[in-house]
């Protein structure tokens, strides 16, 4: 049994470790949140342990209810952690064994805290990805409802943040609907592969004891057992998945807030963030600002950060356990706890913004958004597609240049064109209904996509109801 104050792994040393290396390999102070995750686990080897004939149902029965206790304590804040503890893992077990003593001691034969930790480290994410993809779904069922409700307003679409065609609303947030709801399939597909129970593969090579993986596995939830002890502990590709998929999401997120905060610019106007979602400025008293959109904005470079940062510390490494594994769990920790907290005031901001429909159908009547239907109706009357598009682009100079606009076209001006009812074309509503294309802006598109995402969102809810 390990003495107090030394570490678990003292035996064959003569010194204990040096204060600054003690500090630096030390991670119980951020890995302690997986308590919780490793109480599970622990529980799930004893039970290992019995049934290849290690323990007795006593013992087991014994070990499980002081591995419960010592995991209430740690989440009351009511179990002081000993100095020689190095990560969470060791807090567990040590708590055990000053409890039971010789009983305690045997709680750790045939595992190693190599596959112990990634068990682990897989259950946490799997939990934490499950309250990211809740917070998705609350984000794009806000979207589709002010997309429903928005089917019809028009707005100018843009490229290059310049005016381009003529869209609606319902149409533009949607677009961002649509990119949630990719995220919500890259997890569910990151889900199913890291859903792989790590225990029983040891420090690398497994155990010369009678331990059952698949059993483990089962009993922890997961869909499936390691297929290769060194696999098993080496590999980090669901965590650095994990970022990958965080840091796609999180761009998402931020073009989403950067809408916002454009459309709530006083030049624009359309949006008004609510209260409750904007700050004040501690020198100017008439102050609004859009600090969510904002934040949420930057926190894109953040995540993005994580990911590069583990790849940058797994690439080269050799297959085995090295210590720079470590580097895994406090980008991965900080990634779902900005996401969590980045969805849930995102989702309030939107779910609370109020658009103003008539000045983006002030803004859809800049003339500049109908040369491509222009264009296109030359097509029509048979003008070959890049002769239009000279023709139209002509035009705009020309009118350009005279202080005028297409809208400034008398009927003798449209008639020359080959287009007599050339008026109708700057019609806003009649320029969204002509684009009437599945997945284009008319507002039957928009209606026709509101029913894609619900259907996607309801057979969701109907697999997570199921689980």
């Amino acid at each position: 049994m390990s003495e107090p104050g030394r570490p678990l792994w003292s035996g064959r040393f003569s010194a204990p470790p040096a204060p600054e290396a003690w500090a630096l390999g030390r991670s119980l102070e951020f890995d302690v949140r997986l308590a919780p995750q490793d109480v599970r686990v622990s529980i799930v080897h004893v039970l290992g342990l019995r049934d290849a004939g290690l323990l007795t149902a006593e013992e087991a029965e014994t070990l499980e209810r002081t591995l419960r206790e010592v995991g209430e304590e740690i989440a009351s804040g009511r179990l002081v952690l000993d100095p020689a503890d190095e990560d969470v893992h060791s807090a567990i077990e040590r708590a055990v064994t000053l409890r039971l003593g010789d009983l305690g001691a045997k709680l750790h034969a045939g595992r190693s805290r190599n596959d112990l930790v990634v068990t682990d480290l897989r259950l946490w994410l799997l939990e934490a990805s499950g309250r990211i993809e809740e917070g998705i779904v609350r984000l794009v069922r806000s979207l589709v409802r002010h997309a429903r409700e928005h089917a019809e307003t028009v707005m100018p679409g843009t490229t290059h943040g310049r005016p381009a065609q003529p869209v609606t609303l319902g149409h533009h947030l949607l677009a961002h609907a649509w990119a949630l709801a990719r995220d919500l399939d890259r997890l569910r597909g990151w889900a199913g592969r890291t859903s792989v129970s790590a225990l029983g593969a040891g420090a690398l090579a497994t155990s010369t004891l009678r331990l059952d993986p698949g059993a483990a596995a089962r009993r922890l939830g997961f869909k499936d057992r390691f297929a290769n002890s060194i696999d098993a502990i080496s590999d980090r590709d669901f965590a650095q998945e994990f970022l990958a998929d965080a840091a796609i999401l999180g761009t998402h997120l931020s073009r989403l807030a950067a809408d916002l905060v454009r459309w709530s610019e006083e030049a624009l106007g359309w949006v008004e963030i609510d209260d409750a979602y904007a700050t004040g400025s501690s020198m100017m008293p008439h102050k609004r600002n859009p600090d969510v959109g904002e934040l949420v904005r930057a926190k894109a470079g953040r995540l993005t950060g994580h990911v590069v940062a583990l790849s940058s510390t797994l690439q080269g490494l050799p297959l085995g356990y090295h210590r720079d594994l470590q580097e895994d769990k406090e980008p991965l920790f900080d990634a779902a706890d900005t996401l969590e907290v980045v969805l849930a005031a995102l989702a309030g901001c939107v779910e609370t913004a109020r658009f103003r429909p008539e000045l983006m159908r002030r803004a859809a009547r800049h003339p500049d958004l109908y040369a491509t239907d222009l264009a296109e109706a030359l097509v029509v009357a048979g003008t070959p597609f890049r002769e239009a598009h000279r023709l139209v682009g002509e035009l705009i100079a020309r009118l350009e240049a005279e202080g005028r606009s297409l809208r400034d076209l008398s009927e003798r001006e449209w008639a020359e064109l080959g287009l007599p009812q050339g008026e109708e074309l700057l019609d806003p509503d009649r320029a969204v209904r002509a684009r009437g294309v599945s997945g284009g802006p008319s507002p039957a598109s928009v209606l026709g996509q509101i029913e894609t995402l619900e259907r996607m969102l309801a057979a969701r809810d109907g697999v997570s109801g199921g689980r």
